[in-house]
């Protein structure tokens, strides 16, 4: 995977890789804090759902991101 995220569904414990579109993964690189991230992470995770049906915030447990085929640690 070039871009995306790497964790586990929550509610299966099956681990996931969510490939993320340039302007998803825009959003989930901002590097600000406090609101600002907040609303950039849950416009990432409107703009994934309307494109794949599925939602991550809440659903998703994130463990690595990954950026240009680089995983990084979530947190």
């Amino acid at each position: 995977m070039l871009n995306g995220l790497i964790g586990v569904h929550i509610a299966t414990n099956i681990p996931v890789e969510i490939p993320l579109s340039s302007k998803e993964m825009s959003l989930a690189c901002v590097n600000s804090c406090g609101e600002a991230m907040n609303k950039a992470w849950h416009l990432m995770d409107s703009l994934y759902h309307e494109r794949t049906g599925e939602r991550i915030i809440g659903e998703i447990d994130i463990d690595y991101i990954v950026i240009r085929g680089q995983k990084h640690k979530f947190h």
